[in-house]
């Protein structure tokens, strides 16, 4: 790992590690990486249109009460979508529940409630 006073002397550092990268031959090529990849570009496909999810796909049903339950914990969504299953996202802090594409809730990842203890007062 770097050691660097600031981010924008690691951006530096970065961006001249880059170049170097950029001017480098492999093995006994006569153009550099950069001309490689020049070269290659066009034949390169377009990046997909979604946004990579880094989470875990699940299909919770809301309950009754407009709550879903992912890993023993339970987390509110509008209860317009009682009776339906949801897709979630599990991140590593948050979960994030989707009607088809549109966001409808997102909460803090939390752990699930052991039994047996103390419920917090409501109020």
């Amino acid at each position: 790992m770097p050691e660097v006073d600031s981010l924008a002397e690691l951006n530096a550092r970065m961006r001249e590690w880059d170049h170097r990268d950029e001017e480098r031959h492999i093995g006994m090529r006569t153009t550099t990486v950069a001309q490689d990849f020049t070269a290659e570009r066009g034949r390169l496909n377009p990046l997909p249109r979604d946004r990579f999810d880094p989470g875990l796909e699940l299909y919770p049903r809301v309950d009754r009460s407009g709550l879903i339950t992912v890993r023993m914990a339970r987390y509110s969504v509008p209860v317009a979508y009682i009776n339906r299953r949801l897709r979630v996202s599990l991140r590593a802090s948050e979960l994030v529940v989707f009607d088809g594409r549109k966001i409808i809730a997102r909460h803090e990842r939390r752990g699930p409630r052991r039994r047996g203890s103390p419920r917090l007062d409501p109020r």
